[in-house]
């Protein structure tokens, strides 16, 4: 694979996306179209496509934001291959490249890496990275926010009914500029300006 061949990602992108998440739709809240764009930048997302697989990769996210694994800055980030074997890809991608790493790797890719030969061959390692897990909840917890766990919640939320008077509104384009209008007064308000990911997100908001 020539890592070199790969793009930054444009609007015009959006329906090659589409294709593979539609066909293979991902387990990670991360894994779409949406936010892998308004992150590209930040992150330095590339992509191209291999073998029937969609691959998402930075060469610079350890030397700019990462913690690398391995330690090595010079290593390449990949998001898991989106695709119908991306564990088969996974084990390409580490015979073809030298010093990469690939993060958000699905529970069921996993162990499906571990039924395959070449991976004890290829002596791999897979770690948990409890800092980017999804937040996953039960609905009836949610909308309910039962006992002393979510205590707390019940009362911001109580406070919130109180003091104001709200309508429920699902974002159009007639909103995107009140919408907008929101963020920025928000980010006054908690002074983003002094802080570098906060700035990033307004950025990434405002793309």
């Amino acid at each position: 694979m020539e890592i070199s061949s790969g793009k930054p990602l444009t609007i015009p992108d959006k329906p090659t996306f589409d294709k593979y998440l539609n066909k293979f739709p991902p387990n990670i809240s991360e894994l779409t179209f949406s936010n892998l764009f308004i992150w590209k930048d930040y992150y330095g997302y590339s992509f191209l496509e291999w073998e029937n697989h969609l691959i998402i990769y930075s060469i610079n996210f350890f030397k700019s934001w990462g913690k690398s694994i391995t330690g090595k800055e010079d290593s390449i980030f990949f998001l898991p291959p989106i695709g119908p074997t991306p564990e088969k890809i996974i084990l390409k991608l580490f015979k073809e490249l030298d010093n990469l790493e690939i993060h958000r790797v699905p529970e069921m890719v996993m162990k499906k890496l571990h039924t395959e030969k070449e991976f004890e061959r290829l002596n791999l390692y897979i770690y948990e990275d409890r800092d980017n897990w999804d937040y996953v909840y039960e609905i009836e917890n949610m909308v309910n926010l039962p006992g002393n766990k979510y205590r707390q919640k019940r009362r911001w939320l109580n406070k919130f009914l109180e003091l104001y008077n709200y309508d429920f509104h699902v974002i159009s384009g007639d909103l995107i500029k009140k919408t907008l209008e929101l963020q920025l007064e928000w980010c006054d308000v908690t002074e983003c300006q002094g802080n570098e990911d906060l700035m990033e997100e307004q950025k990434a908001i405002e793309t």
